[in-house]
């Protein structure tokens, strides 16, 4: 048992230890996952193939560790701070990025991405696409990502302050949820927010075991949770998201042993130089535009992607960079 337990703590302490460079990975795989298209001539078959169609779980990884990262922030700050920091982190970069895709969808519109969203062109238009209400209410928006974020951001401190038995219960009442909600016909167009509640919850219950020291106690309930999804499989339908959630702490927890090897030092800081740049990194890369702009020059597939891929590194950096200078000295000086 204890050899167990030590075991279960030092798979388990190295996700924090490298949260950032997982956070890159998800990022990579979200990219992997909306790379695929016919119109382009990048559907891969194969293992690659499987690994780009399955990159949709980097978003869960993602939610995941924000929710773990979420929760340190607030054991340090005030809600007040805690709020604040969230706000500078995401809102200013988050408007600059729908400023230029509201600005060039005026001129160029579906020609440089592939999205069926619909363009600001009122002020309640605007207001929607600026607050990213209109995802909710299935108007005017741009993605579903960052109002998701925010919304789980919101409601956190509340979270954060359950015990954490009560935390447990809110997952298995959100899985039971999403299994009711699949296939119901209801708001469909806010599916891929709800069936990402657990994921986000278990994030919090992953912080509250680790700030106890209850490492094993974690490791127990992830197998828990797994049986209980694997049995509830034979009865119905149950989303790839939910099947995932017992197993993407373990799977991390061994990424991330890897990663702590000399042999592999290079990856961990280009995985988390990425991490890093995580928010720009899906705010640009969003709808293949990098893809769709670089296609008029590369007619090749793969090279299409790996130039899409390179260049939204450089346009996530510079933007990264600008955004921290605005902040700095314009926005938010000496807080």
């Amino acid at each position: 048992m204890k050899i167990a337990e030590t075991l279960t703590k030092e798979l388990f302490t190295h996700i924090g230890k490298y949260r950032s460079a997982l956070m890159g990975f998800s990022m990579i795989m979200v990219f992997l996952f909306h790379a695929r298209s016919e119109k382009l001539g990048f559907m891969p078959t194969g293992l690659w193939g499987a690994v780009c169609k399955n990159g949709n779980l980097g978003v869960d990884i993602f939610l995941f560790l924000s929710a773990f990262g979420l929760c340190y922030s607030l054991k340090k700050n005030t809600i007040k701070r805690f709020y604040y920091n969230r706000f500078k982190r995401i809102i200013p970069t988050w408007w600059v990025v729908l400023f230029f895709i509201h600005i060039t969808g005026i001129f160029v519109g579906s020609k440089f991405a592939d999205g069926s969203f619909v363009y600001p062109h009122s002020a309640v238009d605007m207001f929607y696409w600026y607050t990213g209400l209109g995802y909710f209410f299935n108007t005017c928006s741009y993605e579903w990502f960052i109002p998701t974020l925010l919304l789980f951001y919101l409601l956190t401190p509340v979270v954060y302050r359950l015990p954490r038995n009560q935390v447990l219960l809110l997952i298995l009442l959100s899985i039971s949820l999403v299994l009711l909600y699949k296939g119901s016909g209801v708001l469909p167009y806010i599916s891929l927010s709800v069936t990402r509640i657990p994921v986000f919850l278990f994030g919090v219950l992953f912080f509250k075991d680790i700030e106890e020291n209850g490492y094993y106690r974690f490791l127990i309930t992830c197998i828990g949770l797994f049986i209980c999804v694997f049995a509830l499989s034979f009865f119905r339908k149950v989303p790839d998201v939910i099947q995932a959630m017992p197993l993407l702490p373990i799977v991390m927890g061994l990424v991330s042993l890897a990663l702590s090897l000399k042999y592999t030092r290079y990856i961990e800081v280009f995985l988390a130089f990425v991490g890093t740049i995580s928010l720009e990194f899906y705010l640009i890369h969003g709808h293949r535009r990098p893809q769709y702009l670089l296609s008029h020059v590369i007619s090749n597939s793969a090279m299409l992607v790996l130039g899409a891929f390179i260049l939204c590194l450089v346009l996530s950096y510079l933007l990264h960079l600008l955004m921290k200078k605005v902040n700095e000295k314009y926005l938010f000086p000496n807080k």
